[in-house]
C-alpha cells in the first residue's frame, strides 16, 4: 500500500471533483482512483437495500447485479462479515452522514482456528485469489460495502495498513456525505418546483429515515394548530421527526406514483412518493406532504366548481385522472409519451375548465364529476 502525501492528496482531488460530477459515488472511478493512488488493485463495492438483501457488486472485473447464478449467493447466509457489519450499522443508525471509520477485519471477526474453512474465506479464494479482508461501512444501514482483499501470500492487514485505511474511509465519508448532500438539495428543489406548479400552498419533504428535509412556513401554521409549537421546533437541525412514522403509516402502503390520504383533525395530508433510482440497483426514497384544511361536511351538497363549463378533452381526462392517482408532471408525460411542457399546458386548461385552483380541489371535482367516461 502507497500511503505518502502526494498520493493522498491526489485522492483527496479526484474524490473533490468525483462527487461534484458523478450520477453515483461508489463505482468504478472510485475503484481506479484507490488503485492509482494507493495500489490498492483487489476491492470490491458491494450494494445492499436498508433491509440487508444483497443488490449487485462492483469489481475491476466488472458489474455484476444480482440473479440466480450470482457467486455471492453461495455464501451470502454464511458471510459473517458482512452479519456483524449490518447488525452494528442497525445498532448505531447508521446513515450517509457518517465519517467515523468503520472498518472489520476479516480476521477480527472469524475464529483463528477454523479460519481457513470458514466459507467466507474459501469464499474469498475462489472468487478474488484472497484470504484476507477488511470491509469499509457506509450509507444507511451499511448498505454499501467496501472491500479490500489481500493474498495468502501477502498476509493479514496489519495494524499500520489498518491506521491507513482508516484515513481513507474518512476521505470516502467525507467526500460521499458532500455527494447525498448535493444530490438532495437537487432533489428537494425538483420535488419542490413540482408542488409549486400544481398549487398547493403548505408543504413538506422527507427522506424514508424520518427526517423533514424542507418545510414552507404554510405547512408550519397546521403543523403548529395540529401538534403545537414544540414539534414545529423539532422540525429544525435534521433530527429524526418523532411524528412522522404515525403520519407515514406503514411503508408498504407507498409505492411510486401512488397517492395517500391522511386526514388528521381538520386537515387533510396528501403524501406522495419519489423514488431515486441507481444502476447498481440501491433505491432513495423521499416523500412530498401537501396539507389543506379539510372541506367542512355541515351538508351534503356538492361543492361549486366556478369553471367555464367546457368538457374535457379524451387527453385532458387522462391527465386529470392520472393526477388523481398522484402521478408527477414528469410520471404523466412518460405514461401518455408526451413532453413534460404539454402536460403542464394540459393541467392549465383543465384547472381553466373545471374552476380548480390546486391538485386537492382537482381530486373533490373528479369525486362529483368524473363517471369513468
Amino acid at each position: 500500500m502507497n500511503y505518502q502525501g502526494d498520493n493522498r492528496m491526489n485522492f483527496f482531488s479526484e474524490l473533490s471533483e468525483h462527487q461534484i460530477s458523478a450520477d453515483e459515488f461508489f463505482n468504478v472511478v472510485l475503484l481506479d482512483s484507490l488503485a492509482r493512488n494507493f495500489g490498492l488493485q483487489n476491492v470490491l463495492i458491494s450494494y445492499f437495500d436498508t433491509q440487508g438483501n444483497f443488490l449487485s457488486w462492483t469489481h475491476r472485473a466488472g458489474v455484476l447485479a444480482d440473479g440466480p447464478e450470482h457467486p455471492y449467493r453461495r455464501v451470502m447466509a454464511q458471510d459473517t462479515v458482512r452479519q456483524v457489519l449490518y447488525r452494528e450499522a442497525v445498532r448505531d443508525h447508521l446513515t450517509y452522514n457518517n465519517v467515523t471509520p468503520r472498518l472489520y477485519r476479516s480476521t477480527d471477526l472469524i475464529p483463528a482456528d477454523g479460519y481457513d474453512a470458514d466459507p467466507y474465506v474459501r469464499f474469498l479464494e475462489e472468487q478474488f485469489r484472497a484470504c484476507y479482508s477488511v470491509t469499509m461501512a457506509f450509507g444507511i444501514n451499511a448498505y454499501i460495502q467496501v472491500a479490500f482483499f489481500k493474498s495468502r501470500a501477502e498476509g493479514d492487514f496489519t495494524s499500520e495498513e489498518m491506521a491507513e485505511l482508516g484515513k481513507i474511509y474518512v476521505y470516502i465519508a467525507n467526500d460521499y456525505k458532500n455527494f447525498k448532500k448535493y444530490e438532495q438539495a437537487k432533489i428537494v428543489a425538483n420535488i419542490q418546483s413540482e408542488i409549486i406548479l400544481s398549487g398547493e400552498k403548505a408543504y413538506l419533504v422527507t427522506d424514508d429515515f424520518h427526517h423533514v428535509m424542507s418545510c414552507n412556513e404554510a405547512a408550519r401554521s397546521c403543523l403548529r394548530d395540529i401538534l403545537g409549537q414544540e414539534a414545529v421546533n423539532g422540525l429544525k437541525g435534521g433530527a429524526t421527526c418523532s411524528w412522522l412514522p404515525f403520519l407515514l403509516g406503514d411503508d408498504a402502503d407507498y409505492g411510486e406514483n401512488h397517492v395517500q390520504t391522511r386526514v388528521i383533525r381538520h386537515y387533510v395530508f396528501k403524501i406522495y412518493t419519489y423514488d431515486q433510482r441507481y444502476s447498481n440497483g440501491i433505491v432513495d426514497r423521499y416523500h412530498w406532504i401537501t396539507i389543506a384544511p379539510q372541506e367542512p361536511a355541515a351538508d351534503s351538497r356538492e361543492p361549486v366548481f366556478a369553471g367555464t363549463g367546457q368538457p374535457l378533452t379524451k387527453t385532458e381526462w387522462k391527465v386529470a385522472r392520472l393526477l388523481h392517482k398522484g402521478l408527477t408532471y414528469q410520471a404523466v408525460a412518460d405514461e401518455l409519451v408526451i413532453s413534460y411542457h404539454t402536460v403542464k399546458k394540459h393541467v392549465q386548461n383543465i384547472y381553466t375548465k373545471c374552476g380548480v385552483n390546486t391538485r386537492f380541489q382537482l381530486y373533490k371535482w373528479l369525486e362529483h364529476n368524473d363517471r369513468g367516461s
